[in-house]
Order: C-alpha cells, then sequence, then structure tokens
C-alpha cells in the first residue's frame, strides 16, 4: 500500500518523505527527486521525532501524512 501511493503522489508532483524502519533502495531510485526515506521505527516516539524533524529539514513544511504501518502486539 505504502508502494503504490508513495508512487502515486510522487507522479502527481507531491514530495514523500518515506518512512520505514528498513530502507527500500529500488523504490528510492525509482522515484528520484520526488521522494526521500527516512529511517524510522514507527512503535518509537523518539524515532518519529526525528524523522518529522528530517522531513522538516528538508522541505519545511507536512502537508499530509498517510500511517500505514503494521504493527503487531504478541501479547
Amino acid at each position: 500500500m505504502g508502494k503504490a501511493l508513495s508512487r502515486d503522489l510522487v507522479q502527481k508532483g507531491w514530495k514523500v518523505a518515506m518512512a520505514d524502519i528498513r530502507p527500500n533502495e529500488e523504490l528510492s531510485k525509482e522515484l528520484g527527486e520526488g521522494a526521500c526515506f527516512f529511517r524510522c521505527n514507527v512503535a518509537d516516539y523518539d524515532s518519529q521525532a526525528k524523522m518529522f524533524q528530517g522531513v522538516w529539514e528538508r522541505w519545511g513544511r507536512l502537508d499530509a501524512l498517510c500511517a500505514n504501518a503494521g504493527i503487531v502486539d504478541r501479547r
């Protein structure tokens, strides 16, 4: 879902910040300058804060957020 959304938004001219714990270099190359990868553990507040700071430093704004990570709590 995140890949498809990233591709669609870049095609529409958006700047896309892709946040994940593992980089996807193939997708990053495909999307080029329209997207940037930020390493982020979405289950960790400090990691999220660092990612948001990186997005702000790169583009100076955040227009929309799509949180589509799946986290399983096995307790």
